[in-house]
């Protein structure tokens, strides 16, 4: 069996539901996030927390000519992204608080859905901060929105606790952000939010 068929988590539900509706909020959040990366005319993008790699190959799709690295601390995650899209972008196991890369290593650095789940998400910050050279682009849930409607999925038995940590309002993720990098702009889109961190 290939580890594509015998892997399984709630992040990978996200990308391969058959509901139409989820399926247009996720194109939604996809052209979300291309339009806060590709702007940097990116030669080189990590995404750190890919998970099992469908974000990380529509970003490879959005930019052809950039060479595209995921890293997610899952090793099933990364087996899963690498046997389903190695062929055009390249996958390695990583933890993001000590990212295996040398400072400055790509011109830009995502970071979608993972600063929630951190108990230092500051710190994780920092770590992005040290590997990029032109921007970091990060993507949190819009509080309390998607608490809102996680909550309800998860009375009706269709989503599971997402295990986060962090809940940021608008206001709140601004004021975040700002503090760690004056000068970011900010976003949102259906119930996630943005922020991007030029350098």
């Amino acid at each position: 069996m290939s580890v594509a068929a015998d892997h399984a988590s709630t992040n990978l539900a996200k990308y391969t539901t058959r509901n139409p509706v989820y399926r247009w909020h996720m194109q939604a959040f996809e052209r979300f996030v291309v339009d806060m990366v590709t702007p940097a005319e990116p030669g080189s993008i990590l995404d750190a927390g890919c998970g099992e790699g469908y974000f990380t190959s529509a970003i490879k799709a959005a930019c052809p000519s950039a060479d595209v690295v995921g890293v997610d601390a899952s090793d099933g995650a990364v087996r899963y992204a690498t046997e389903r899209f190695g062929d055009s972008v390249s996958f390695r196991v990583g933890n993001i608080f000590a990212l295996p890369f040398a400072d400055d290593s790509f011109d830009v650095v995502l970071c979608s859905e993972v600063l929630e789940h951190l108990d230092n998400p500051a710190a994780a910050f920092s770590e992005l901060r040290r590997i990029a050279r032109r921007r970091v682009v990060l993507t949190v849930p819009l509080e309390p929105y998607f608490k809102f409607f996680n909550d309800i999925a998860r009375a009706l038995g269709i989503s599971e606790d997402p295990g986060h940590v962090q809940f940021w309002s608008h206001a709140g993720f601004k004021d975040f952000v700002s503090s760690l990098h004056p000068g970011a702009t900010f976003g949102k889109v259906h119930y996630y939010q943005g922020a991007v961190c030029d350098l």
